[in-house]
């Protein structure tokens, strides 16, 4: 943990009350089991739990300051921003916005991805942390509105490449018109891969309907 103590004869009595503060407040989020992440309100109802004699808003502006030193760091969400403490391995998370549900993950490819990035920018990377919003397999299933979103995606996904395979069909039809054979076998291809991709779509659409 970052060192907050002031050791000159200065420091007073209010920062010496926001150490005290800090200090038990990272304590706690320490202690929740790794992979939970904590909102201000949930860190409050424990530290009132605690017996610590700490307003809501002292709680936000001591979490701010724990974020500041590099005690925790935050994870976003549908619930509003959550808290962690910070450990020795970087990780990244899964967060459903439906649920809440956050899962940690650790990825060589995400770690290089965000050191290219800030390299082709021109920024110094020290490191770097993905948070990757979506939809857990449970509500997934459960949330008919997702669900009908997705049907209709792959719907107007069959649509469009159905209709961009026609298209190259018809330039092959032209080329054979023209007697420029040769040349038929290119948008002949494309097509039919256009057309599987098209099958797909209605493949995942009919899984709606088994």
């Amino acid at each position: 943990m970052a060192d907050r103590t002031k050791g000159s004869p200065e420091h007073s009595n209010n920062s010496a009350i926001s150490s005290s503060s800090m200090d038990a407040i990272a304590e706690i989020i320490r202690s929740i089991p790794r992979g939970d992440h904590l909102t201000a309100p949930e860190v409050y109802e424990l530290a009132k739990q605690r017996g610590l004699k700490l307003s809501l808003s002292t709680v936000y502006r001591t979490l701010n300051k724990l974020k500041v030193v590099g005690d925790v760091i935050t994870v976003s969400g549908d619930r509003g921003l959550r808290y962690e403490s910070v450990e020795d391995q970087a990780h990244d998370h899964l967060i459903c916005l439906g649920c809440g549900l956050t899962i940690e993950f650790f990825d060589d490819l995400i770690r290089g991805f965000g050191h290219s990035v800030a390299l082709r920018k021109g920024f110094e990377h020290t490191t770097s942390r993905f948070d990757i919003l979506g939809y857990c397999e449970k509500c997934k299933g459960n949330d008919e509105g997702h669900k009908q979103e997705q049907m209709l995606d792959n719907l107007l996904g069959a649509i469009e490449k159905t209709e961009a395979a026609l298209e190259d069909l018809k330039a092959a039809a032209d080329l054979m018109r023209t007697r420029k054979t040769a040349r038929v076998a290119l948008p002949v291809k494309t097509a039919r891969q256009k057309l599987t991709d098209a099958s797909q779509e209605l493949d995942y659409l009919s899984s709606f309907f088994d």
